[in-house]
């Protein structure tokens, strides 16, 4: 699974951090208008600003950022962390029922 955070809001830097404690082949933190290279996919999620981006539909998660001015960016960092995890039991519980 890949990670994707796409925008300039700290929480993204913040959770950039927390990512390496998260079961991730390979996290990329872009720019919101910086070009993904490769295709998402149903095994790529997604952290945004902008989930409206049309970019992002083929990805298995977007966890859209809270816009909150009333949470601090980590507080928002570790709700998107929370998401992520969850995504990732989630995938794992469907992985155990498969097998």
């Amino acid at each position: 699974m890949r990670l994707w955070l796409l925008g300039d809001d700290e929480a993204l830097d913040i959770l950039a951090e927390l990512s390496r404690h998260l079961d991730y082949f390979s996290v990329a933190r872009l720019d919101a208008n910086d070009a993904i290279e490769a295709p998402l996919g149903p095994d790529d999620h997604v952290v945004t600003q902008r989930p409206e981006d049309a970019r992002l539909g083929s990805a298995g998660l977007v966890v859209a950022l809270s816009r909150s001015g009333d949470d601090s960016a980590s507080a928002r960092a570790i709700v998107a962390a929370s998401a992520l995890v969850e995504a990732q039991r989630a995938l794992r519980r469907r992985a155990q029922v498969g097998a």
